[in-house]
């Protein structure tokens, strides 16, 4: 008869890659007082199981597709205020860990970390804590004060200013007399420079950080 496990940290993982999540639950299932309750490989998915799986510690990483990275949090924390999320992550840029953190996950740690890291963290998070590896901790203590637009071409924060607005490529290339395909090029850019993810975030961005004409002139 199986003991009962009613008391254990239930854990979710997501996670596009198979082997990634299979390597996670062996980390897991080795520990006394943890278990895996699901698996999710894109934030789809994430929700449902969310939805309809005990689950104690969301084990996330910020890759995944439809959707994924902050916008996936910012949904999560809508629909589950006191879930603990916990982000592992191959990104350690200081950009990527404030803004996970700053759209509400409770923890962060890296995939090369050693699996006592992650355990470690999954237990200060399942008991209300907030765990945020040494290194990257060090990191964000000494990251410059972020400057968002400070390098950004005047041509890129034109862009940026009009996704604000809420307008489509198409629109902003008639306005710029570029093509469509140029636009998309400075979006690209604009994702790279400021260490977002997908073009949800991007514009999620600008309607939070909407560059003035002022910052042309800095």
């Amino acid at each position: 008869m199986n003991p009962d496990r009613s008391g254990d940290i239930a854990i979710i993982i997501a996670d596009d890659h198979a082997m990634v999540r299979a390597g996670l639950q062996r980390i897991i299932e080795g520990e006394l007082g943890m278990r895996v309750t699901g698996q999710a490989g894109d934030g789809a998915s994430t929700l449902a199981r969310l939805a309809d799986t005990r689950c104690d510690v969301l084990l996330l990483d910020l890759g995944m597709p439809a959707p994924s990275g902050l916008e996936l949090i910012r949904q999560i924390r809508a629909q589950w205020p006191q879930l603990a999320i916990l982000v592992v992550s191959m990104h350690n840029h200081p950009k990527m860990v404030r803004a996970a953190l700053d759209a509400g996950v409770n923890g962060y740690v890296v995939k090369d970390s050693d699996p006592e890291v992650l355990v470690a963290a999954l237990r200060r998070v399942a008991g209300g804590g907030h765990y945020l590896e040494p290194s990257l901790a060090e990191a964000l203590l000494f990251a410059p004060s972020p400057t968002p637009h400070g390098n950004l071409s005047p041509r890129e924060r034109e862009v940026l200013r009009r996704l604000a607005r809420g307008q489509s490529n198409g629109e902003i290339a008639r306005a710029l007399f570029l093509s469509e395909k140029t636009i998309s090029t400075h979006k690209a850019n604009l994702m790279a420079k400021l260490q977002l993810e997908n073009v949800a975030d991007l514009v999620h961005y600008a309607d939070e950080h909407p560059p003035s004409a002022n910052d042309d002139e800095a």
